[in-house]
């Protein structure tokens, strides 16, 4: 076998980079701009915008490549290439002064980058082929890509391994004290440069004549009919037999289901794009079959998916991720009724339809970030208009007593609101509400803070801060005490004569108790209320007033813990509803004033016999 020679070498690399010439240099700024933040010779403010520039031309990459592959496909003429490459330029900078708020919106920006760089990958998967007559030369470059970006990944990895091997030699045997940022540039250069020349030295040209192509990986068929295809269809058993249980109990769905039938119905529906071409093939006309029922199959589980994402919309508003769900889930039911009922079959419509979608959820007032910005002010100015902190639509300040009056429940709502807005969209949309004194204090006095001291001075003119620490001095007249006790001795274990099962247990009224568990027991704790629910079904609630002022009894200093004896956590019930329990707590967590006691978190045992 002839090795190449070096002037060969030097040649192809030299076409590839007249090729893709935007490609590279947006590769290069990319690796530059990366050495240069690892080195960290710079002031915050510098490296802000170098990580912007960086994000920037990470995107240059995908559209670049979209934009040469497009012109070169359709044989545009110059003026035309000139005109694309400018747009592209022009988008770029778009994304750029869009990061403008990174430095108070960190939250959204990886979900505004992570769409844009999803989206573009998408556009450059049609970009050479994207229309019905083309759908052979797609689905061939698409595997031309794939198998180049595994063959680059490699190749990069063994050349980076080898030359870090190396250099560590070197430091070793020589003692030249090899500073270790220099094994991070190496990196850098060959995952940024060396394997994006490599990919992109081995795509086809002219790549119209991958539309003639017929070859197929033999590896990739049997990798999808007996690994993709058969996880396929185990999880299709496990979601159905989720929705069979669904209608027999009579009960709401998980949130958790609707992330499940997603990533389920993406990788079914690319085990079948990847078996695309062999499906008129004699020997595989299981494939179509397939296809036509996974595609019907989905139907009920797009339908649990809409109920299970509604449930926690209308519960607890929009959120980005929630809305992300909600627009997938729209995006998945398009394209099922598509297929379904289509005699086109354009797979084509695959990439393009959700690269809009991605790029749709990006921008105006129907995208992500206004969207789920509205839903969580509007549930705010509900939650303040219902306990009395608006009048005249401006936000008071709650006193001691006012505050008081507030539910727990309506409280850590309108803090976990006040938290999902300062990491995801900041208060803007909260300066009408606000007194001229609390805008300058939360948008003038916090502008060289950080997004949670603009959180704290705004809970402060809201009345709020504070109130799930009561060691601040607002809170003098309010303590904080944890009660334990060490119900479980080892060596004798529980006494459960007189009982048929015995269930262990942890709540807080902290959390949003979305769903109760139908698989074991669950315990939901709600305005000093325990309830017990065993395999879906409530067994039993207990009001929790009478045990919180008997341990409100037991000696303690403020804020400090108690241990409290076996027989001070031990309650017994002869007959609650139906049952006979007994309940042993392992710790109680009390929050009371001179008036109220509360009980914000249980955790122990609970012994059940059926009368």
């Amino acid at each position: 076998m002839k090795l190449p020679s070096l002037q060969l070498l030097f040649s192809s690399l030299t076409y590839t980079c007249k090729r893709f010439p935007f490609v590279i240099l947006a590769a290069f700024a990319g690796t530059v701009i990366s050495i240069m933040l690892l080195e960290g010779k710079f002031g915050s403010n510098a490296e802000l915008i170098l990580a912007k520039v960086l994000m920037t031309s990470s995107l240059g990459l995908p559209l670049f490549f979209a934009v040469h592959i497009f012109c070169e496909r359709t044989l545009a003429k110059p003026m035309f290439k000139f005109t694309a490459f400018v747009t592209a330029l022009f988008v770029l900078v778009q994304f750029y002064f869009s990061l403008a708020g990174w430095d108070t919106d960190k939250g959204t920006i990886f979900y505004r980058f992570f769409f844009w760089s999803t989206g573009l990958h998408l556009v450059a998967a049609f970009s050479a082929f994207f229309i019905q007559d083309e759908l052979n030369g797609f689905w061939q470059f698409n595997k031309q890509l794939f198998l180049r970006f595994l063959t680059a990944a490699l190749y990069s990895g063994v050349l980076y391994l080898g030359l870090a091997g190396a250099i560590l030699a070197v430091d070793e045997l020589f003692n030249v004290k090899i500073r270790s940022e220099v094994y991070g540039d190496l990196w850098f250069l060959i995952a940024g440069l060396f394997n994006t020349i490599f990919f992109l030295g081995g795509i086809t040209e002219p790549v119209a004549s991958l539309n003639k192509e017929t070859s197929y990986p033999k590896g990739l068929k049997v990798f999808t009919q007996y690994v993709l295809i058969p996880l396929v269809t185990i999880y299709l058993l496990i979601l159905y037999a989720y929705t069979g249980k669904i209608l027999v109990q009579m009960n709401l769905p998980k949130g958790w289901v609707a992330n499940l039938i997603l990533g389920f119905s993406v990788t079914g529906i690319l085990s079948l794009l990847l078996v695309y071409p062999v499906r008129e093939q004699e020997e595989n006309k299981w494939i179509k079959t397939f296809s036509r029922f996974y595609y019907f199959s989905l139907v009920p589980l797009i339908v649990l998916l809409f109920i299970a994402i509604g449930i926690r919309i209308s519960a607890y508003g929009v959120t980005i991720e929630r809305y992300i769900v909600a627009m997938l889930g729209v995006w998945l039911a398009m394209i099922t009724l598509y297929f379904i009922f289509s005699k086109a079959k354009n797979i084509i419509l695959i990439p393009l339809t959700l690269s809009m979608f991605l790029f749709g959820c990006c921008f105006g007032p129907w995208g992500m970030f206004k969207v789920s910005e509205r839903s969580q002010l509007k549930r705010l100015l509900t939650l303040l208009d219902k306990n009395g902190a608006m009048v005249g639509g401006k936000i008071i300040t709650l006193t001691d007593a006012g505050l008081k009056k507030i539910k727990i429940k309506d409280l850590n709502q309108i803090n976990s609101i006040l938290e999902y807005l300062s990491n995801a969209h900041g208060f803007e949309g909260m300066k009408d509400w606000l007194s001229e004194d609390c805008k300058q204090k939360v948008f003038t006095d916090s502008l060289n803070k950080n997004r949670y001291d603009q959180q704290d001075l705004l809970k402060k003119c809201m009345g709020v801060y504070g109130y799930s620490d009561y060691r601040n001095e607002s809170y003098e007249s309010e303590i904080n005490v944890n009660i334990y006790g060490n119900q479980l001795n080892e060596s004798a274990g529980i006494d459960v004569s007189g009982y048929d099962r015995l269930y262990e247990f942890n709540a807080n009224a902290y959390n949003d108790n979305e769903t109760i568990s139908k698989d074991d027991s669950y315990t939901k704790l709600e305005e000093n209320e325990m309830t017990f629910y065993l395999d879906g079904e409530k067994q039993f609630d207990l009001k929790l007033d009478t045990i919180a002022t008997k341990l409100r009894a037991l000696p303690h200093q403020k804020y400090n813990a108690y241990n409290a004896k076996p027989e001070e956590m031990t309650f017994e019930y002869a007959n609650l509803q139906g049952n006979r329990v007994k309940i042993i707590f392992n710790s109680v967590q009390l929050n009371f004033t001179d008036s109220t006691t509360l009980v914000s978190a249980i955790s122990g045992y609970v012994l059940l016999k059926k009368l």
